[in-house]
């Protein structure tokens, strides 16, 4: 279970194992908190259902849980939770898990049962807020009622109100956004275009409210380029779900932030940024505070420097989209702000011992422990 830890702290998931005869639960993270134990409630009154599908995405109104029967007794279960403040998720990794949700769960039942795993599509089943199965049952698209549900959305954004923000989703997600408005040999295009449209929406609504301009349009143009580096997206309104999420934590963590300390507030301002070329300057000038004060401040907390974490918190995103996606070495370059692809390769193998493509290939071998 070591190498299924391993994919989970990857992707940043909480990984749960659950014995189907005896229902019970062992939690592979020792810190599971209780938001997860209410995940494991949903999961325990539900578990006919997890056995009549290898492969399930269980979709519900903060998260997803992707399922996988991995034999006759148990099931592996992976908890994405949205709202989850502590969760180090970033923009550059939300759209690939969600659109290789398959390919995940292969990886699963292969790390579990040592042999290959079968071929069988991801199947997306719903809940409501009682936690019982959602009907499908969507409502043809309403520009009123898409505009009233999009603007209660962002209210709950930039007041930073949890719960009217599941309640506006759920409104959201009842109205047929995508359908006979495409022709079915382009819904992946119309499929893009609205989520860069949904984005552009609540980018302005943030800046409007306050938050940092540049900060803002750095975001909003890493979310379009993951959108147009995804080749499908499985379950349309979850990429909805997690980018109005996504947003909603960006708020809120806006709105402490100066509150912190200055170790903190450097940590946090490198893993916003982590897709650009960061220099202590460009910190100094975010955070208001002199060049010569971050350096000190930062090792006394961490025991390295800010270059030093700065190059491992780059590797260690390359590790998630090495294994979460299908990106090429030079997208993954790009998207990280490497000057060339073969500075990328070099960093990486300086940092973990191997290459970038030695580790996408034998990531789960036993040797390899990274």
């Amino acid at each position: 279970m070591k190498d299924i830890k391993k994919l989970a702290n990857i992707l940043n998931a909480d990984v749960i194992l659950i014995d189907i005869a005896t229902k019970q639960v062992n939690y592979l993270d020792e810190s599971t908190n209780n938001s997860n134990k209410n995940v494991v409630n949903l999961l325990i009154d539900n578990i006919e259902l997890l056995t009549n599908h290898i492969y399930q995405s269980l979709d519900y109104n903060s998260g997803h849980i992707l399922t996988c029967h991995v034999n006759e007794e148990s099931i592996v279960c992976f908890s994405f939770k949205y709202d989850d403040p502590l969760s180090t998720s970033s923009e550059l990794m939300m759209l690939h898990s969600l659109s290789n949700l398959k390919s995940i769960s292969q990886i699963i039942y292969t790390l579990y049962n040592s042999n290959d795993a079968p071929e069988e599509e991801v199947h997306i089943t719903k809940f409501s807020d009682k936690l019982h199965i959602k009907k499908e049952s969507s409502e043809s698209f309403d520009p009123k009622t898409f505009f009233n549900a999009e603007t209660d959305i962002i209210k709950s954004i930039v007041y930073s109100r949890k719960a009217s923000l599941i309640s506006a989703l759920e409104k959201l997600s009842r109205l047929k956004i995508i359908g006979e408005r495409f022709a079915s040999n382009n819904m992946i295009r119309g499929e893009k275009d609205t989520l860069i449209s949904y984005v552009s929406i609540l980018n302005r609504a943030i800046i409007q409210w306050g938050y940092p301009v540049e900060s803002a349009f750095q975001l909003h143009n890493e979310l379009v380029q993951e959108i147009e580096l995804s080749p499908q997206f499985l379950n349309f309104f979850q990429v909805i779900r997690e980018i109005t999420w996504h947003y909603f934590k960006i708020v809120q963590n806006h709105r402490v932030h100066n509150f912190l300390p200055l170790h903190q507030r450097i940590k946090q301002y490198i893993k916003e940024h982590i897709s650009e070329n960061i220099t202590l300057d460009d910190i100094a000038t975010a955070l208001n505070a002199s060049k010569k004060t971050l350096n000190p401040a930062f090792k006394r907390e961490y025991k390295i420097t800010i270059t030093q974490f700065i190059r491992q918190t780059k590797i260690d995103t390359a590790k998630e989209l090495l294994i979460a996606s299908n990106l090429t070495l030079l997208e993954i370059s790009n998207l990280l702000s490497f000057s060339t692809a073969s500075y990328f390769v070099k960093t990486f193998k300086e940092i973990t011992g191997i290459t970038p493509n030695h580790f996408r290939q034998h990531f789960f071998d036993e040797e390899l422990h990274l």
